[in-house]
């Protein structure tokens, strides 16, 4: 890790969803935001792209979440954001059909989800570092994801 305090400075900003994750009420929630926006901007894209782009973004999240908590000298800093944004993309990540129900459900479960942090969930806790930090977010999105293909296929959404 670098002592150079202006880099520790940045890194720690991207890795709160720049900012996101320094506000006072409920910054997971509101770090959970990003998430949507960048699904709709990678949207657009073929699916090797979004899949690509959403990796590539895991494993920066994964190294911003590790180098702050590192910096802050906290064990999973609740300042850190990054992994909410990865599982809220997760949650929303190739589904079939979106719309602002869709969107709200997703951010619904998401939240609950990682929030709850229920078996199987729990498990991802034990890990340490950046993996450790976005393991049991990017767990929720994708149980968010599937609960959502589960309810779209049924039919039980409006």
């Amino acid at each position: 890790m670098t002592n150079k305090p202006g880099v520790n400075r940045v890194l720690t900003f991207l890795a709160a969803g720049c900012g996101c994750g320094y506000s006072p009420v409920a910054p997971g929630t509101v770090g959970s935001l990003p998430g949507i926006l960048l699904f709709f901007c990678f949207r657009p894209f073929a699916v090797p792209i979004q899949i690509g782009v959403f990796l590539l973004f895991t494993l920066l999240a994964v190294g911003l979440a590790d180098r702050a908590e590192r910096a802050s000298r906290v064990e999973d800093p609740g300042f850190v954001v990054i992994d909410e944004i990865v599982g809220m993309w997760a949650a929303l990540l190739l589904l079939w059909r979106i719309d602002w129900v869709v969107v709200g459900v997703a951010f619904l479960l998401f939240r609950t989800f990682d929030i709850v942090k229920f078996f199987p969930l729990n498990l991802f806790e034990g890990f340490r570092g950046g993996i450790g930090i976005v393991a049991d977010d990017l767990a929720a999105g994708m149980l968010t994801n599937l609960c959502l293909r589960a309810l779209l296929m049924a039919g039980l959404l409006p």
